[in-house]
């Protein structure tokens, strides 16, 4: 079991990286588990990538709820627009473990072609 999770932790280190590099204004990257425990991230900027992790899963299953709740369909995406940047994750399985990737973005990226990278980072993650 020790040599699956370290396997998924470099998997997640590498894709992280390469979101990060790829992704015009991307500030940091992050793959935690649905329960909240960092598995990789990627960073421009300081950032607490423990506590990054903890929010993420806690909004990625608001967004579960939600759309429970008001029938719109299986979560695809949750996104956070703020002044300075916007925070967009995207939920996918590994190896039977719930994974959520995040990214934090600047005002500046184009949020189309971060959504794309967060999902296509998904996918991956998932194979």
């Amino acid at each position: 079991m020790t040599i699956a999770l370290d396997n998924m932790a470099a998997v997640a280190r590498r894709a992280a990286a390469d979101l990060l590099e790829h992704l015009a204004g991307a500030r940091a990257v992050i793959v935690c588990t649905e329960d909240g425990f960092q598995v990789g991230f990627a960073t421009r900027h300081a950032i607490d990538a423990a506590r990054l992790s903890a929010i993420a899963s806690s909004m990625s299953a608001i967004g579960e709820v939600v759309s429970a709740e008001t029938g719109i369909g299986t979560v695809r995406s949750v996104m956070v627009e703020a002044d300075d940047g916007f925070l967009v994750m995207r939920g996918t399985r590994r190896d039977g473990v719930g994974l959520v990737v995040a990214a934090v973005v600047g005002r500046e990226a184009l949020l189309g072609l971060v959504a794309h990278g967060v999902g296509e980072t998904a996918r991956e993650l998932a194979n």
